[in-house]
């Protein structure tokens, strides 16, 4: 099924552009198939299909091999994958009914070898009253977040400098640099970590190897990228698991400026190791996620010059009614209704033909008609519906105000985003930028 919700602080949005549709997997405890089991191939004995559904390719595509299994035995279809007997789905209502579904007749399961990636108590894996538990907490983080003055101030100046640096550039990694501005803006306001503090660049980079082995081949052999991730996972534990030793130590009678884990720890009745993965989870899908998502429309916007006249006039409009050097607000955001339109989500979906008229094209205004526009599942759906969803799109449409009214930019013909099977851009999405002012 259509690869959303993979986990809901921002996972739901790298499995639904990586693996192109939302996959929920349920184990057949049998060796005989089960009646009306779907058709399909196990392929080989262990790893199953696995490297073939692996295999990269464009990230707007389905990839070969699901192009080849829905030709072959329709969209919804059995396989191995990820050393378990599994059904895929890429039909868009055996999705939506099994997301709305989740804990009344279907459990969200996922292969044991992930828990040595995410832990025990990820949002991913978590079900029932944990999953609740922990999901309210990530909840009230961006509730109590998204709309704050001292949060959008942050984000603003955070862009500003960004667009400071990028004028001293004749050319840009893009993807590179929102990364790095995503996990500043989400390190500070959860850790209180400023963006020039050196252990802000050391989870930066135990991040990027925990990301490239989350959906890797799980062999647990050192050098491998799943052996990386667990040991990257371990440090960050470790690190976080000392801040909070640190902070217990903490005068109470002493004031001090409370970021969210302070909350987490006075205000929620949470272990340790729940705190740990909530935190994990927040800046995981705070940092990553979001600015994937940020390549994506950059990378579409530049492929389509009438959208990107459509959004640039809008950012226009909203710049032109605030005097010099003043700020965003929420105001301003809730102004932007097409920006809010540009979400590329490639999953199988929004490019099932019999659904979408020409699906392949980029045109962020198919969510303008109403029937259309309730036959996408950019965030999942049900009780695993990504809560951070908002603030990402806060933080894009923010983001990207000033870097459409600041530059031009060329991108490479060749650049384009690959699912491997989490997104990528064979060269960080290169771009060529030249200031407007």
């Amino acid at each position: 099924m259509e690869m959303v919700g993979f986990l809901e602080i921002g996972f739901a949005l790298i499995v639904g552009l990586s693996f192109a549709f939302l996959l929920l997997v349920f184990s057949l405890f049998t060796r005989q198939d089960p009646p009306n089991t779907p058709h399909g191939s196990m392929g080989w004995p262990f790893c199953g299909e696995t490297l073939g559904f692996l295999k990269p390719h464009t990230s707007y595509s389905l990839g070969s091999f699901l192009q080849q299994h829905i030709s072959r035995y329709g969209k919804v279809f059995k396989s191995h994958l990820f050393g378990y007997p599994t059904i895929v789905s890429c039909d868009y209502e055996l999705n939506t009914f099994i997301l709305q579904n989740e804990e009344k007749l279907f459990e969200s399961s996922y292969p044991k070898s992930l828990t040595g990636v995410v832990g025990e108590l990820s949002l991913l894996i978590a079900t029932g009253d944990t999953h609740k538990k922990l999901r309210n907490t990530i909840v009230n983080f961006i509730v109590t977040t998204k709309s704050r003055p001292d949060f959008l101030h942050s984000l603003e100046n955070l862009s500003i400098s960004t667009m400071e640096s990028f004028k001293r550039c004749k050319q840009v990694s893009f993807l590179k640099e929102v990364k790095k501005f995503t996990f500043n803006l989400i390190v500070k306001h959860l850790l209180s970590i400023e963006p020039e503090d050196p252990m802000s660049l050391s989870m930066l980079q135990d991040f990027e190897t925990y990301m490239h082995g989350f959906v890797s081949f799980p062999l647990n052999i050192a050098g491998t990228a799943y052996a990386k991730a667990v040991k990257a996972r371990a440090r960050l534990s470790s690190f976080l698991k000392g801040m909070i030793k640190e902070r217990q130590k903490r005068d109470p009678g002493l004031k001090y400026d409370q970021d969210f884990l302070d909350v987490m720890m006075r205000n929620w009745s949470l272990s340790e190791e729940e705190t740990v993965s909530v935190a994990l989870d927040i800046l995981l899908g705070g940092y990553e996620t979001t600015a994937k998502l940020m390549s994506l429309v950059v990378y579409f916007l530049g492929k389509s010059p009438h959208h990107f006249h459509k959004f640039k006039e809008e950012h226009k409009a909203i710049r032109e009614n605030k005097s010099a050097g003043e700020v965003l607000n929420w105001d301003d955001y809730l102004k932007m209704e097409f920006t809010q339109k540009v979400l590329p989500m490639l999953s199988g979906p929004h490019l099932d033909p019999l659904l979408h008229e020409n699906p392949l094209d980029f045109n962020p205004t198919r969510w303008n008609d109403q029937t259309m526009g309730r036959k996408v599942l950019p965030f999942g759906g049900g009780p695993r519906h990504c809560p951070g969803s908002e603030l990402a799109k806060l933080e894009i449409a923010f983001f990207l105000h000033h870097f459409v009214l600041n530059f031009r930019w060329k991108q490479k013909a060749d650049d384009i985003p690959i699912a491997y099977p989490f997104v990528e851009f064979r060269s960080g999405l290169l771009l060529e930028i030249e200031s407007t002012e």
